[in-house]
């Protein structure tokens, strides 16, 4: 018997979370009781994308996703922002499960 997942996504920007990725939906300020909350009501695995705009903005969302990995037994997949092998370094100390980039060829 099959079953189809359900994977939350959070476009995490300025420590904020959003719905979509033209953040014109804010969940709210606080995306570590965000993804408990998805966690919490059943979620397979949760996908934080990384929509940070500079180096300093980046290190701050990573800390974000850090937090919410050490609050949650929910694998998370993240990704975004992915611009050399530093960032994927950053993510990788983060003992993601998974981490997503859509610039491969770049690194």
């Amino acid at each position: 018997m099959s079953y189809k997942k359900l994977v939350p996504i959070i476009y995490l920007k300025d420590t904020k979370a959003y719905s979509d990725e033209a953040l014109t939906n804010l969940i709210s300020d606080d995306a570590v009781s965000v993804a408990d909350s998805f966690s919490a009501n059943g979620a397979d695995e949760i996908i934080i994308m990384d929509l940070s705009y500079d180096d300093a903005s980046h290190d701050e969302a990573i800390g974000i996703i850090r937090q919410i990995t050490k609050a949650l037994d929910t694998p998370v997949i993240a990704g975004g922002n992915v611009k050399r092998v530093e960032d994927v370094k950053k993510f990788m100390r983060e003992q993601r499960q998974l981490f997503s980039t859509n610039h491969a060829s770049q690194i």
